[in-house]
């Protein structure tokens, strides 16, 4: 069996990598990409942090769960995959993020070190954490434009935690093999919040993004027709207004956040594979995210859209077999297959280059993405199905196709063009059933949630798996 270290950020577009031709840099991601493979049609399975992050560590749709917000817990007694790996003999390790809400922390992990940065009770979050100072809120997408530009966030502060506790504990994990304490092989998660909201980093990538932003000319013109895009009119509600000066310093922050994320993806990187090698171990390195961010484009920021932008991320894997320049892979996956993928290679002591393509799919098989979306007071089912190179949305009674080759900013619906293409799909969606029950369950769901809410603001729980947010980092950033 095979150690396996999982990186997952949260809120990181495809869009804004080295691969895409975006103006960030990720030269780490890169790197790793060249020495192992890269999947460059990958999404989540839901637009949205806590269902996306269930879906993956339990193997199911968000429909197969009940989960489409982020108040939802995932059941004590819903196997994940840190259960599956544990009973394999695995020692499961979580740093970091996972957005586990409730009393369970845990959900199978054998270890869960650094904590989280967001609310782990219901009430207790958004604008009533004393602790963010200036940043109270910025996490939620109705506000994440309030504090915008260079300075340190509770973001930033917590990302460095999880760092320095990861490589704390692959040191001690070094060591514990050394003096032959440790055979079991290791499955370990590291979840950073970055480059999740607020838009706010480093003020020297801050000025170094912002002055490149503003030199590319083309750049600016692209990103002002994304600006005047028209969302589809189920989005309404998530619209924005935001001024183009805004949304360039929104872009900046964002670019600066990615950059130094790709810096803690490098280091876990070389230190991972560094001890492995030395030890003669075999282990694989993915790196992943949770979803993407529409980052203003159609005047929407945040997630909880089925555009490209909100649901298509990076996904990497390099380790043992491969060789330098393995490849890159078209066909379509989602967090799902990674999950199922990361199973197949805890089984598998074969070591072979093309092992990760194996293990993680390239049959081009569709993808499903699932949410539950608010429109003019009522819920709304919506999903996509990525029938390669189309995507199929429905949101309620409504179908519409786009070409994501011919249309990568999804502007023409063809769906009047491709009623095969549409027919192929109606089979991965979800019946008219099964789409009732959903939204009759999210209904009662969130009046439950209003209840929880209404005792943790009365009670303030204490959070014991909570990162307090430290002082210097609860000041404005300058714009």
């Amino acid at each position: 069996m095979r150690d396996i270290l999982l990186v997952m950020s949260d809120q990181h577009s495809w869009a804004y990598t080295g691969f895409a031709g975006s103006a960030v840099d990720t030269p780490n991601m890169e790197r790793i990409a060249g020495e192992g493979w890269l999947w460059e049609r990958c999404y989540c399975n839901a637009p949205l942090c806590v269902p996306s992050r269930m879906s993956f560590l339990s193997g199911l749709l968000p429909s197969e769960l009940g989960i489409f917000n982020n108040d939802t817990t995932l059941p004590i007694d819903m196997p994940t995959i840190a259960h599956d790996l544990g009973a394999m003999g695995y020692q499961t390790a979580l740093i970091g993020r996972m957005h586990f809400k409730g009393d369970d922390q845990n959900h199978g992990f054998d270890v869960r070190l650094a904590g989280d940065i967001t609310s782990q009770y219901w009430g207790t979050g958004g604008k009533s954490r004393t602790d963010f100072g200036a940043f109270a809120g910025t996490t939620n997408r109705k506000h994440c434009l309030e504090a915008v530009g260079g300075g340190y966030s509770p973001v930033m502060a917590y990302d460095e935690q999880v760092l320095k506790t990861a490589l704390e504990y692959l040191e001690g994990l070094r060591q514990e093999r050394e003096r032959g304490e440790s055979r079991e092989p290791v499955f370990l998660i590291i979840g950073f919040y970055g480059p999740h909201f607020p838009f706010t980093c480093s003020p020297e990538l801050y000025r170094k993004y912002k002055e490149r932003l503003e030199k590319e000319d083309g750049d600016k013109e692209k990103w002002r027709e994304g600006l005047g895009l028209a969302a589809l009119p189920e989005y309404a509600d998530y619209l924005q207004s935001c001024t183009e000066e805004k949304a360039l310093n929104c872009r900046a922050a964002y670019c600066g956040l990615v950059e130094t994320l790709d810096g803690y993806v490098g280091q876990l990187y070389d230190v991972f594979c560094g001890m492995e090698q030395r030890a003669g171990r075999q282990y694989a390195f993915l790196y992943t995210s949770d979803h993407g961010e529409q980052l203003g484009k159609r005047k929407i920021f945040g997630k909880q859209t089925l555009y490209e932008d909100a649901v298509r991320v990076p996904f990497i894997a390099a380790g043992s077999g491969c060789s330098s320049g393995s490849g890159r892979m078209e066909a379509p996956l989602s967090l799902l297959d990674i999950s199922k993928g990361i199973m197949d290679l805890a089984a598998s002591d074969e070591e072979k280059e093309d092992l990760f393509p194996e293990v993680f799919g390239a049959e081009g098989k569709p993808v499903r993405i699932q949410q539950i979306l608010e429109h003019k007071g009522a819920l709304v089912m919506a999903e996509a199905v990525i029938c390669y190179p189309y995507k199929v949305v429905r949101i309620g009674e409504q179908v519409r196709v786009f070409h994501l080759l011919d249309d990568p900013e999804e502007k023409m619906d063809l769906s009047a063009e491709q009623p095969e293409v549409v027919r192929s799909a109606m089979e991965y969606f979800m019946t008219e059933r099964e789409a009732a029950d959903c939204l009759a369950r999210e209904r009662a769901q969130r009046l439950r949630h209003q209840r929880l809410k209404a005792w943790g603001k009365a009670k303030h729980p204490k959070e014991p798996a909570v990162m307090i947010a430290p002082e210097a980092a609860r000041k404005k950033p300058a714009e």
